[in-house]
């Protein structure tokens, strides 16, 4: 049976090139395939997205959107948020142009139902012309992914006073939000049952489904090899590098772990490939010669594919990473941290290698570049651990019950 659903996400979901993106698009993709009519609200906060909608609508023909300028908004929203107790999320990813938009659609068409990604599209329900009505008669489901909240709480242990008290301050103000969702909407989705888990501690009566990722088995392939020369073995980072939690990982990583690394071999380099990196970020290449920061690309994949190893030393890390998913997917050998890993089904030690702390991370990657014939059983173990655990088809196989329900 074909139904009517309307997407509200935070930000465009094409293209898939980051973590909520990924999921968002997925989901997405999957209902289309199902048969049904989707129809999307989102924001653009990246000016470069804009030009990918054409494509997006190739999918989803209705996109309803808005322009979301990140400086702009990054002000108003705090002082909007700290002088009405407010997350400061929810001013920030909140249109009322956008709002305005939804509220037009559901007036002239009967969504069967709802689902919203990110805790701030809630607000887009909440404050609705048509809210009793959307709460008391639509199924709305919400994907919060990760506990944001707990996010927040684990960057204010990482910083100085100023940002210690806002970062606790949105953690627990945004935490009573998450718990005023479950209580309103149909169904709230977490990525893992470590998420679920952390969510219950706070919301112990909460009824809470798990949707875990899943990565396109066909597009992160293990047959897509590097045809380049090259000098030296290279190490690679992929993320988003104006996301504080990747920013840290690679910072430690070019200052704790890869100094070591280049007294054993100075000819490794180490590739930090992403969108957006922050000053602090290029300084890297700058201070060691081999450490090259690629900012925007098109395809991830032709950096994965020329990696001897990819390393994930996430130190803060919430859900399941992608990146981790990816490399494995296109059969590379994984050094990643227990925080990267966490909820990810795989077996330590043969799928992938879990590496706590920067004297572990050092004897796991110089013995991993010192012996090929480990990295390509450990590389082809990860791809045989996703064919068999992560394929999106059969992550999303729950997800139309729960809409429909």
């Amino acid at each position: 049976m074909s139904s009517r659903f309307l997407v509200i996400c935070h930000r465009l979901p094409y293209p898939p090139n980051k973590g909520d993106k990924i999921r968002s698009y997925n989901f997405i993709h999957y209902l289309v395939q199902k048969g049904h009519e989707v129809n999307l609200a989102c924001l653009v906060d990246e000016k470069r997205d804009l030009g990918y909608i054409d494509q997006l609508q190739e999918i989803v023909p209705n996109v309803m959107f808005e322009r979301l300028n990140p400086r702009v908004k990054k002000v108003l929203s705090a002082v909007k948020a700290l002088t009405q107790t407010l997350p400061i999320t929810l001013p920030y990813f909140y249109s009322t142009d956008l709002q305005r938009k939804i509220d037009h659609f559901l007036s002239e068409n009967k969504a069967d139902a709802i689902l919203c990604f990110s805790s701030s599209m809630a607000e887009y329900i909440y404050r609705s012309a048509m809210r009793e009505t959307l709460l008391n008669t639509v199924p709305i489901t919400m994907d919060l992914t990760d506990v944001d909240s707990y996010k927040w709480l684990q960057y204010a242990e990482k910083h100085g006073s100023l940002l210690r008290w806002v970062y606790r301050r949105e953690g627990k103000l945004l935490a009573e939000y998450e718990r005023k969702i479950a209580d309103s909407f149909t169904h709230t989705i977490l990525i893992s049952d470590a998420e679920k888990a952390l969510f219950l501690k706070h919301s112990p009566d909460s009824s809470i489904d798990v949707i875990g990722n899943g990565v396109d088995l066909q597009h992160f392939s293990s047959v897509r090899k590097n045809t380049e020369t090259k000098d030296g073995q290279t190490i690679v980072f992929t993320g988003a590098m104006d996301y504080w939690p990747n920013i840290d990982a690679v910072t430690w990583f070019a200052h704790e772990v890869l100094p070591v690394l280049l007294e054993h071999n100075n000819t490794i380099q180490f590739k930090i490939v992403g969108n957006n990196p922050t000053s602090d970020i290029r300084k890297l290449a700058e201070l060691y010669k081999n450490v090259t920061v690629t900012g925007f690309i098109d395809d991830v994949r032709v950096y994965i594919a020329e990696a001897d190893l990819c390393v994930v030393p996430l130190r803060v890390a919430r859900g399941i990473q992608n990146k981790v998913l990816e490399a494995m997917a296109m059969g590379k050998a994984v050094v990643a941290t227990p925080e990267a890993a966490e909820g990810i089904n795989l077996e330590k030690g043969k799928d992938a290698i879990i590496a706590d702390g920067a004297e572990d991370f050092i004897s796991a990657v110089l013995s991993l570049l010192d012996s090929p014939k480990q990295r390509e059983e450990l590389g082809q173990n990860a791809r045989k651990c996703m064919e068999q655990k992560y394929s999106w088809s059969a992550k999303l196989t729950e997800l139309e019950r729960l809409l429909y329900a």
